[in-house]
């Protein structure tokens, strides 16, 4: 295919909203629950560009037709370094030669990136386009997050027993410090701030937030226990906000509890609240190494986004 490679720019807005269009219901074709709010609002997807046109950014045009675009979007700091997002929002292809416009696209970004040092690179993608997710593994990107989606069906089997909604974050403390600690641990290797003050701090977070507190005790000792609510603007789920979508934002069992069926009970608990505050859907983000949690919410959810990261040597610019 003969396409010319150019800066992406407001011109372009409309012609990729119609690219990303046609690749979100292809999603919405494995996941009939996503909300139609991307397709019915052209407005959404201008003003989600919108804060990112003066960031560096490609189109691949043949003529007066958009084959293809990638916007960087924010920047900031993981790890110890900078770190770039292109939001899956932010780009997209026509259907024909996918990993060749893709393979061009990334050349051209990963250029510029490296320059304005930004060696860490992530990309969001839809789960299911296997095409896209097998030539980011061939130009080094690796599995880091996914968000996964169901309806609020009611589970079956479910034993509820020993479960409260509980109303003073304070109790979970130690759980909430053991849970920061299992990140660290293999294979996730996430080191999160697992001091007693910010371990508190985070569940009155939580608490300022209206979040809900389903917790399984054993012998008046929390063992497990879910967090659900709304999910705050600007972070994860970015196409289920002012969806009416509940997020089950925190989740952890004790080893000894794990396998028994508490983990469903959570979810179930979960499900009924956000029938009761009348949502339609609810959603998880996980990383992708959490070995445990991994293969609990794939049992449970659907995956509808996905990310990659890419680490490339901080010594080049």
């Amino acid at each position: 295919m003969n396409v010319t490679l150019v800066p992406f720019t407001h011109d372009h807005l409309e012609s990729a909203r119609e690219i990303f269009i046609e690749n979100y219901a292809c999603e919405r074709q494995h996941n009939p629950i996503l909300p139609s709010r991307v397709l019915d609002e052209p407005a959404w997807f201008r003003e989600m560009l919108q804060p990112y046109l003066s960031n560096p950014g490609v189109a691949l045009v043949h003529g007066n037709r958009l084959f293809a675009y990638m916007l960087t979007g924010p920047h900031f700091s993981v790890k110890g370094q900078n770190a770039v997002l292109v939001p899956e929002y932010c780009h997209g292809t026509v259907k024909t030669n996918k990993t060749v416009l893709y393979q061009q696209m990334y050349l051209r970004l990963a250029q510029e990136w490296a320059g304005n040092r930004w060696h860490v690179h992530n990309i969001g993608y839809f789960a299911h386009d296997t095409v896209l997710q097998e030539t980011l593994y061939q130009l080094g990107f690796g599995a880091i997050l996914a968000e996964r989606i169901r309806d609020l069906s009611l589970l079956d089997d479910v034993c509820t027993d020993n479960i409260v909604e509980e109303r003073h974050a304070e109790k979970l403390l130690s759980l909430q410090l053991e849970h920061n600690s299992y990140y660290a641990a293999s294979p996730i290797f996430i080191l999160k701030r697992a001091g007693k003050d910010e371990a508190l701090s985070q569940l009155e977070e939580h608490v300022r937030q209206g979040d809900a507190f389903f917790v399984y005790y054993e012998q008046d000792e929390p063992c497990a226990y879910m967090i659900v609510g709304t999910s705050p603007l600007d972070e994860e789920g970015y196409l289920l906000q002012h969806t009416n979508t509940a997020q089950i934002k925190s989740a952890y069992a004790r080893p000894h509890v794990r396998g028994k069926g508490v983990g469903k009970a959570l979810v179930h608990y979960a499900i009924l609240w956000a029938r009761k505050h009348g949502y339609d859907r609810l959603f998880v983000e996980h990383e992708t190494a959490n070995f445990y949690g991994g293969r609990f919410w794939q049992a449970r959810f659907s995956p509808y986004v996905c990310f990659a990261m890419r680490y490339i040597d901080n010594r080049i610019s």
